[in-house]
């Protein structure tokens, strides 16, 4: 007998559940209980947590390299790269530091890893300690001095992998993030017939690593349980209660960001702001019911191309491209998480610190390619690692919140990648029609 595949579609709606916010919202409860007043069963069920984090790195790298490698190769092989790629090379850079720069400044202002108290600095200086990196850093003392090399510097020597298997055993997410984006350019500049089925082999590799994350999904809560009953063994319940700030900070970034879309998509139309809403709405929906950026691809590019208008043709090709290589909620997300880090370790961010943080979000963010959940938070090490801060530190803060944030950070993907969709779309000079239904009118075209 053969057996059938795992899918959606055959597993048992018991089974299925344990995706659902539901389960994993009863497994941060079971956790912050177990870890706070059943300390020894937690420290037993530790290694369940650390096996199941270990699953989902172990997915990263061929997922990364699948998808960005695939995306880009594809893209530079289309008939249409030529008339697209002016457009996009000006249109998705200036939108990626937009959203970037946005976050940045509301986390600096808001200041959501300032002003905890000495008991939880104390407690993630503890943290640190214990997370087997080699690094020693006082929460409650100055900030690390500074390294011989500038911080600038060595970040950008450091986004050119020298050798991309050293780059792979030894975790340079950066690196590898920069061979895939120059070897997807490569390939798809090339116009043999074997680079098809090099797409192909990368379209399996994706596929599978896919498959495996969703397996792990069902786990998910386990999972969460372990890692967030340790640490909690470990740390006490006051390290969650200061994440509420971030929370709070995180969705006024992702509401102001989405503000920003919308005004910038009806200014590309000639209908009124309501039906722009109106006609964005369903989709806005679907991304915070579903958490899935792919999912919402078709209701995104039925929205601009039959409620708004837009060119259809462009519209299927500029669309998919913003939401699975920008990841604009994902760059938010990580700029905001990145200052939050550095306010809780007390750096000082200077002009090179900012900027790092700023491009090292964008990297980070791209790096998301076709991942999806709690995976997507190790890419956080990417604008870390610079800033000589630590991610295992702070890596089960982050998932404990998750399934609070990933909705609006999905819903910053899907809803800002739209929004850079109908710029280039407009500037294409195949706009949309008037609201009266005649061809456009010559501003449009």
């Amino acid at each position: 007998m053969i057996a059938r595949p795992l899918t959606n579609s055959n597993i048992r709606p018991s089974i299925q559940w344990l995706r659902s916010p539901w389960a994993i919202a009863i497994s941060v409860g079971l956790g912050i209980y177990v870890g706070t007043a059943h300390g020894g069963i937690a420290t037993l069920m530790a290694p369940i947590g650390e096996l199941y984090l270990g699953l989902l790195k172990m997915c990263v790298f061929p997922i990364l390299l699948s998808a960005i490698t695939a995306s880009i190769g594809r893209l530079m092989g289309s008939p249409d790269a030529k008339r697209y790629g002016k457009r996009i090379l000006l249109v998705f850079p200036l939108g990626l530091l937009l959203t970037s720069g946005i976050a940045v400044l509301i986390a600096a202002i808001a200041g959501p890893g300032r002003n905890l108290s000495q008991a939880t600095l104390a407690n993630l200086g503890v943290m640190v300690n214990q997370s087997g990196i080699d690094l020693e850093i006082s929460l409650s003392g100055p900030a690390l001095a500074s390294e011989a090399e500038p911080a600038m510097s060595s970040f950008l020597m450091g986004i050119v992998p020298d050798n991309i298997f050293s780059a792979l055993s030894e975790g340079q997410t950066l690196k590898v993030l920069c061979f895939s984006i120059i070897f997807g350019l490569s390939l798809g500049l090339l116009k043999e017939s074997f680079t098809e089925t090099i797409f192909s082999m990368l379209d399996s590799i994706y596929k599978s690593f896919n498959q495996l994350i969703d397996w792990l999904t069902l786990i998910l809560p386990f999972g969460l349980f372990s890692l967030l009953a340790y640490q909690l063994s470990q740390q006490g319940l006051e390290i969650i209660t200061s994440m509420f700030t971030f929370v709070m900070v995180g969705l006024i970034t992702f509401f102001t960001i989405y503000v920003v879309s919308t005004l910038v998509i009806w200014k590309q139309t000639p209908w009124s702001l309501g039906k722009v809403v109106a006609a964005l709405r369903g989709t806005s929906i679907l991304a915070l019911a579903t958490s899935s950026s792919l999912a919402c691809l078709p209701s995104a590019i039925a929205a601009l191309s039959d409620s708004l208008k837009f060119n259809r043709q462009t519209i299927k090709l500029v669309t998919p491209l913003a939401i699975t290589l920008c990841r604009f909620g994902s760059v938010a997300y990580f700029a905001t998480g990145s200052l939050f880090v550095s306010q809780l370790y007390g750096k000082t961010l200077d002009l090179n610190a900012v900027i790092i943080i700023i491009l090292g979000s964008i990297l980070a963010g791209m790096a998301t390619s076709g991942v999806t959940g709690i995976l997507t938070l190790t890419m956080l090490g990417i604008v870390l690692e610079p800033l000589k801060l630590p991610l295992e530190a702070v890596l089960v803060l982050f998932i404990a919140i998750d399934p609070i944030m990933d909705p609006f950070r999905t819903l910053g993907i899907v809803h800002t990648g739209m929004a850079a969709t109908a710029v280039i779309a407009k500037e294409s000079g195949q706009g949309h029609a008037s609201p009266s239904g005649n061809p456009p009118p010559p501003l449009l075209r």
